[in-house]
């Protein structure tokens, strides 16, 4: 049996259909500071945001002392986020009052439900290395509808996107060439 990347099958997709009903496509590869062969000074660090109009992945790093303090996602932004490196505890604060923490280390995820009130700590002196994904919203955090946020938050114009693909009008909004290649 041939392996996948040696043959097409064409019978999934006919020629004459693989393209017909589809936009130009472009795959985008976006590189962090910890990619291999990456030059460190030309390498945006985190917080890192690639968007579309359906989905956000987000990369970012908290460093031993550091802490995403309490904020409250908007309601419709379920997050799931998967520990690359590091420990961290996720806390949510429920409406009767009462606390719910999760510690999650490398290649374990937390699923952070929407409307969510919560914060994220690093456990221990190792940097805590995370990818975030959630559907993609105007905006991320009540605070920010109430101009009540210092912090930064993923959607928030202080986390510029590395890459965000509007696939509604088939255009790059925003790319930083000095991560985005094809």
């Amino acid at each position: 049996m041939a392996e996948p990347n040696e043959q097409h099958d064409t019978e999934l997709t006919p020629e004459e259909l693989a393209h017909t009903h589809l936009p130009e496509q472009t795959m985008y590869k976006i590189q962090t500071a910890g990619a291999e062969g990456a030059d460190a000074d030309d390498i945006q660090h985190p917080p890192q945001t690639i968007r579309t109009n359906e989905l956000r992945c987000l990369y970012f790093e908290l460093e031993p002392d550091e802490t995403i303090d309490w904020h409250t996602h908007v309601p419709d932004l379920d997050e799931v986020n998967l520990c690359l490196e590091g420990r961290a505890k996720y806390t949510l604060e429920r409406e009767d009052g009462s606390y719910q923490t999760l510690e999650i280390g490398p290649m374990e995820f937390v699923y952070v439900p929407g409307g969510a009130r919560n914060k994220i700590e690093v456990v221990g002196d190792q940097t805590h290395r995370s990818l975030s994904v959630a559907k993609s919203v105007s905006v991320a955090r009540l605070e920010a509808l109430e101009g009540k946020t210092e912090q930064a938050a993923p959607g928030d114009t202080d986390w510029p996107d590395s890459l965000f693909v509007d696939r509604k009008r088939d255009e790059i909004v925003a790319k930083n060439e000095n991560l985005v290649s094809k």
